[in-house]
């Protein structure tokens, strides 16, 4: 301690160093007081990833995966992208009619009359790589195109052969068999921005890791990703753009069948494309955090001076970029659909032309006939479903099982049925003993025996015996294979039951045949006589153009299946649900008694305290004297709601009738006469389901 060191070393002693140290108890409490403590940070820097840059790669990690899973569902589901609708909401797919050979060929007549669930199946869907049979773009179940087969086989041969196309997925995938080219190329451009999309989100996943691990530089990290994710977002915007331009395009297919489709009319959009619009929202947020929370300078230095200042900054841009991405994605999206009038009402739809116009089904299936009329028994079994009109006395029970079938017990106006059609049958269909049976008369034939089973020779005046018309068809030909009114050589309808009113010395129920003061002179009605029973009957259905001007239509079959889609044969049977006919039978008579007045039998039957007070309920078919005990209508089961009494109801209230359907849409002028009555249906052909209960409303 005595030496001294040379003052080149220590400019001051020993002792006055020791001097100048504190302390062990002045030095603590110095450390402790916090305005002793200081930090220089300077210019220093740590290396590694900043917080924030690393949330942003974890983030765009995440969502490369999940853009990658959800393209490859898309890719793998045949019908991700878009899906037919359902059957009540598609129109007709097939054209009305083409030129073939030089002619115009009603194709509708010659049995081409399809909607898209008919041909397809009505769970059909399309994806981005194959449709829902598992063909691709360019492949379909058939060995040549539709147009080929048309000019190899003939047009009608290939009409025929349209059911076995079907059932062997020959139509499928339908744009290569239908030769759409133009919308098949668009198919294939969604399938490869498809694999695009699938091959950068994989290698983005790789990408990012790669970037949390501090393998890449910050440099070519940020520069990367944002170029890569921008490119995401724009190639996502372009499928939603394309996807809205592709559904809403009209496009052309060359063939005679189905020349042009529109697949927002077929088709609702299935999630592939609610996928799509995800894809591009979550691109743009990935996009806009790479741009502003990653740096260049990431790998090389962490800047622990960052304050929370610059993360709201960075969160507010984000948000900006996002709000604005999305606000020019939707009116891209929009100006696609606009170019294609996608919000237009569509065609303007001509007031004049009938939307029922021969929608009455002739097939169930294609081709297959179904609604044809055919044998009610085969090997000595019923070979059809319950048959109308039927035995309505309280307490019958018919002989054929309807199984669960059960008619529709509610009033038709408290359903969605509404009514279609009004016409009549000369006399009772339907038999109600006691009211309209086999004893009832009425004019021409008096007694009890003879009163019923006659044929009008339809000059409103006389009858002949079933012998005479017997006869007559022999001689003539099958008088009901000729059903225009007044046809050369004349022809009968068949009279059904009668009612017990007729009197033929009362004056109301007299003609000018029978000597009446002053007999009614019908104006709107044709072929009707005063003291004759007649049935009426109002068909309804769900599947009518309610409330429209052309609610009302002959023949009623177009009435009944005006909508398509609503009423199923199979899928599920639901024919007595939507579809229901109401009978009431009644005597004209010659009076202007209030009583008999009644002015609104277009609207359905006379309903108040004594009309419509004891109705049977029964499943059924469609009736007329083209069907009998031996051969059925196969338009079946229906719901029948007839009313057990006859009434009486002025010859004037029914020619008001025939007045207000004359003021219809479309002509109904092939009902204003009596049609035949098909005879009782025989026990074994009636459903077991007939309600007795009572029904009264005011």
């Amino acid at each position: 301690p005595d030496a001294v060191l040379p003052e080149l070393f220590f400019p001051i002693s020993v002792e006055e160093m020791a001097d100048a140290t504190p302390t062990q108890a002045v030095a603590l409490e110095m450390v402790s007081h916090p305005s002793n403590v200081k930090v220089d940070v300077g210019d220093k820097a740590s290396p590694g990833l900043s917080m924030p840059s690393k949330l942003a790669h974890a983030l765009a990690l995440v969502v490369s995966a999940v853009i990658m899973m959800a393209v490859g569902i898309v890719l793998a589901d045949g019908a991700s992208v878009i899906k037919l609708k359902n059957p009540e909401d598609l129109p007709r797919l097939t054209a009305k009619t083409t030129v073939y050979m030089g002619q115009t060929i009603d194709l509708k007549a010659a049995g081409l009359d399809y909607r898209a669930d008919e041909l397809l199946g009505p769970a059909y869907g399309i994806g981005l790589h194959h449709d829902s049979a598992g063909y691709f773009w360019t492949q379909a179940g058939a060995e040549w195109s539709l147009q080929k087969y048309i000019d190899e086989l003939g047009l009608h041969q290939v009409i025929n052969a349209v059911p076995s196309v079907v059932a062997t997925d020959g139509l499928k995938h339908p744009v290569e068999f239908l030769t759409c080219t133009e919308l098949q190329k668009a198919g294939l451009s969604a399938f490869g921005l498809g694999i695009v999309a699938e091959v950068v989100a994989g290698l983005m996943v790789f990408f990012h890791g790669a970037a949390l691990l501090g393998l890449i530089g910050g440099k070519l990290a940020k520069a990367l990703s944002a170029l890569v994710w921008l490119t995401l977002t724009l190639g996502f915007l372009i499928v939603v753009c394309l996807a809205v331009g592709v559904f809403t395009t009209t496009w052309t297919c060359d063939n005679p069948f189905v020349p042009e489709i529109l697949l927002s009319e077929h088709f609702n959009y299935n999630y592939g494309f609610g996928f799509a619009i995800i894809g591009f929202a979550c691109s743009l947020l990935v996009f806009a955090v790479q741009l502003f929370f990653t740096s260049t300078a990431d790998g090389e230095v962490v800047h622990v001076a960052e304050g929370k200042s610059d993360h709201k900054m960075g969160l507010a841009k984000v948000l900006a970029v996002v709000t604005v991405g999305l606000i020019l994605g939707s009116v891209s999206g929009v100006v696609v659909a606009a170019a294609n009038d996608a919000f237009e009402d569509g065609d303007a739809v001509d007031p004049e032309v009938n939307p029922c116009a021969g929608q009455k089904p002739y097939h169930a299936g294609p081709g297959d006939l179904y609604f044809k009329n055919v044998d009610c028994m085969k090997d000595g079994l019923v070979a059809v479903l319950e048959q109308a009109g039927a035995n309505v006395t309280r307490g019958y029970v018919g002989g054929l099982d309807a199984g669960s079938r059960r008619p529709i017990s509610k009033d038709y106006d408290e359903t969605a049925l509404c009514p279609v059609n009004v016409h009549w049958h000369l006399g009772a269909e339907h038999l109600s003993e006691g009211e309209y049976d086999h004893h009832g008369t009425g004019p021409a034939y008096k007694n009890g025996t003879n009163g019923v089973h006659g044929y009008h020779d339809r000059d409103g005046e006389d009858y002949i015996s079933k012998e005479e018309h017997d006869e007559k068809k022999e001689e003539k030909g099958d008088p009901y294979d000729r059903r225009r009114l007044g046809a050369e050589g004349g022809w009968e309808e068949r009279l059904g039951l009668r009612c017990h009113h007729y009197n033929d010395e009362d004056e109301m129920f007299k003609t000018a045949a029978t000597n009446a003061a002053e007999p009614y002179e019908w104006k709107h009605c044709v072929e009707m006589m005063v003291g004759e029973t007649y049935e009426v009957h109002w068909p309804h259905s769900a599947a009518g153009a309610c409330g429209t001007e052309w609610q009302y239509q002959t023949p009623f079959y177009d009435g009944v299946f005006c909508k398509d889609g609503i009423v199923n044969i199979l899928t599920p049977l639901n024919t007595y649900k939507k579809i229901g006919v109401q009978g009431q039978v009644f005597t004209i008579v010659n009076s202007d008694e209030p009583q008999y007045q009644y002015d609104n039998l277009i609207d359905g039957a006379w309903v108040d305290g004594t009309h419509w007070a004891d109705v049977a309920k029964y499943t059924g078919s469609t009736t007329g004297t083209t069907r009998d005990n031996e051969v059925c209508s196969r338009y079946a089961p229906i719901t029948w709601q007839v009313d057990r009494k006859c009434h009486m109801i002025s010859a004037k209230s029914f020619d008001k009738l025939c007045y207000d359907m004359k003021q219809k849409k479309d002509d109904m002028s092939a009902d204003l006469y009596p049609h035949g009555a098909r005879e009782v249906s025989s026990d074994h052909l009636v459903a077991n389901n007939q309600e007795t209960r009572r029904h009264a409303r005011e």
